[in-house]
């Protein structure tokens, strides 16, 4: 059985096999014309395996009930990939379309047993959370291949790399310390795998 697969917000990007889902009818990109910010989606329940959300979110209000959205129409098991601008990064105060920047602890009342769990009835998996200095490198899978290519001057990909590495080691601690030092991260990058 094929796969259903979703690049909500897909604006200008296709992802082969995906659904484009925009507000605007993009010929040959966008699949159904859906305001993201208007629920319920027109999905079924528990009808999708993956969803793909790149730089969306940040553009919503009430960020967690689209969560809520997105987790009622995934299958149990379901992957979610989430890119956000980092609240450190100049792109994301200075676009006027964004609502709100996000944290390396943003995502954790999503997992059952945190602390503010209480504030949603999801159940979601943290796969893989990350920030990440550059948004365009390094990049692999899907959102290299069709998103967004690898863009860095070769001489500054050691630099990039070095950073992403003391990012990994303590992520709270570049938060609260060291972030506007290298000039801010460009985003965080999460998988999330719905858990029942």
């Amino acid at each position: 059985m094929k796969k259903v697969i979703l690049n909500l917000g897909c604006g200008k990007t296709k992802i082969p096999g995906a659904i484009g889902v925009d507000r605007v009818k993009i010929e040959g990109f966008v699949d159904v014309v859906h305001n993201l910010n208007v629920l319920p989606y027109p999905f079924r329940g528990g009808s999708v395996d993956e969803i793909h959300l790149y730089h969306v979110l940040e553009h919503f209000h009430d960020p967690i009930a689209k969560l809520e959205e997105l987790y009622r129409i995934l299958k149990p098991g379901g992957l979610l990939y989430v890119r956000v601008p980092h609240f450190s990064s100049m792109a994301a105060f200075t676009d006027l379309t964004h609502i709100r920047p996000f944290g390396y602890l943003s995502f954790d009342c999503l997992e059952q047993g945190h602390y503010h769990h209480f504030y949603t009835k999801v159940d979601f998996v943290v796969l893989l959370k990350e920030i990440k200095y550059l948004g365009l490198y390094p990049n692999s899978g899907i959102y290299a291949k069709h998103i967004h290519p690898n863009q860095c001057p070769q001489f500054t990909r050691p630099f990039v790399r070095m950073v992403n590495f003391l990012i990994k080691l303590s992520p709270i601690f570049f938060e609260r310390v060291w972030c506007y030092w290298v000039g801010g991260a460009a985003e965080i990058s999460l998988v999330m795998k719905k858990a029942r």
